[in-house]
């Protein structure tokens, strides 16, 4: 039998007291969309958390072992740089994770306007505002509206 990784151990020990009172099981029979628009979230709040620790870990290198002085080969040879190595992988695997909900979503119907406001939701993340700004803007406005018509009826 195969081991498990540090990583899946702490994600099923993280899990656990959602399974033990099934609210994943019976969130996920309900509305599947809804799940997955809130596993997007939890990646992209790991991918936040991963780079505020890249930020702070390059930070360190640079006050403790002139980080920025040095030649991308010597980089490689400072010890404590396979921390960047490691976030740079976990935070591709969080992209790609991402990705792959994305692209479930496009499949799944939304059946409320709760989980048509969390599609949505995944949208207005991924559309960068800098880049569309009227449409982002509408699109917020969209999820409110969807927010609204829910506590409405």
């Amino acid at each position: 039998m195969a081991r498990l990784s540090r990583r899946e151990i702490v994600a099923a020990l993280g899990s656990a007291p959602l399974l033990a009172d099934g609210a994943v099981a019976k969130a996920a029979e309900s509305d599947p969309v809804v799940v997955l628009c809130a596993h997007f979230g939890d990646l992209i709040r790991r991918q936040e958390w991963l780079m505020r620790r890249w930020g702070d870990h390059e930070a360190w290198l640079a006050d403790n072992r002139n980080w920025f002085a040095l030649s991308k080969a010597d980089q490689k040879t400072v010890p404590e740089a396979a921390l960047l190595q490691a976030i740079d992988e976990e935070y591709d695997r969080c992209v790609r994770a991402g990705a792959r909900i994305v692209r479930r979503l496009r499949s799944v119907p939304a059946t409320s306007a709760v989980s048509a406001a969390a599609k949505l939701s995944v949208v207005a993340e991924i559309v960068d505002p800098e880049d569309y700004p009227a449409a982002h803007r509408v699109l917020l406005a969209v999820i409110s509206d969807l927010r609204a018509i829910r506590r409405d009826g």
